[in-house]
C-alpha cells in the first residue's frame, strides 16, 4: 500500500488525495482563514449602526464574549445565535450598570 506525501491516506495508482495540513501553504491559509473568523465581529459594522434597542430606541455596541449586543442606555442584552441578533423584548436578559 502506497502512501502519498501531502495526504498521509493510501493513494491508489497515484491519485492522491490532498487534506490541508499545517506544513502545506493551502493548510496554512485555511487555518489563517479560521483565526480571522473567531477573532473579527460577526455582525458587520453597517448592521450595528442601524441597529437600536427595541425598547427605548437607543443604540446597541457589540460584545464578544458572549456574542451578544447590549443597550447603551437601558442595559438590555440581547444574544447573537447562529450570527443572528435576537431584538426580542422577552429573550434579552437586564444588566446592572
Amino acid at each position: 500500500m502506497k502512501f502519498s506525501r501531502e495526504s498521509r491516506v493510501p493513494s491508489s495508482e497515484n491519485k492522491a488525495i490532498f487534506f490541508p495540513t499545517q506544513n502545506s501553504v493551502l493548510g496554512t491559509r485555511y487555518s489563517q482563514l479560521l483565526m480571522c473568523r473567531t477573532m473579527l465581529p460577526m455582525i458587520a459594522k453597517d448592521l450595528l449602526e442601524i441597529l437600536v434597542c427595541p425598547a427605548c430606541k437607543q443604540g446597541l455596541e457589540y460584545r464578544q464574549n458572549p456574542e451578544s449586543l447590549k443597550c447603551t442606555a437601558c442595559h438590555r442584552v440581547y444574544p447573537v445565535k447562529d450570527d443572528i441578533p435576537i431584538m426580542l423584548v422577552d429573550q434579552a436578559t437586564i444588566e446592572t450598570p
